[in-house]
Formats: C-alpha cells, structure tokens, sequence
C-alpha cells in the first residue's frame, strides 16, 4: 500500500472538515448576531 494516497486522502478529508467547521462557525455568529440586532419581543403578554 502507498502511503502517500493515504497522507493525500487524510489532508483532503482534514480540509473538509475544517471547512465545514469553520461555515458553522460563521453561520452560529451571524444567528447570535442577528438574534442581538432584532430580539424575539413576546406577544403573548397578559
């Protein structure tokens, strides 16, 4: 077995999952922020 395919296969699957954190990462911090901007406001209020 060549293990430089497995080295090359085990960088790309990294970089993916990387990728993958770092996009929800982002998108967690633009929900936080956009929940900052407009707070939910209660309608319900007797």
């Amino acid at each position: 077995m060549n293990l430089e395919f497995l080295y090359k296969a085990l960088e790309i699957s990294g970089i993916g999952i990387a990728t993958v954190f770092i996009f929800m990462a982002i998108f967690y911090f633009v929900i936080v922020g956009i929940d900052k901007a407009f707070p939910y406001k209660d309608e319900k209020k007797k």
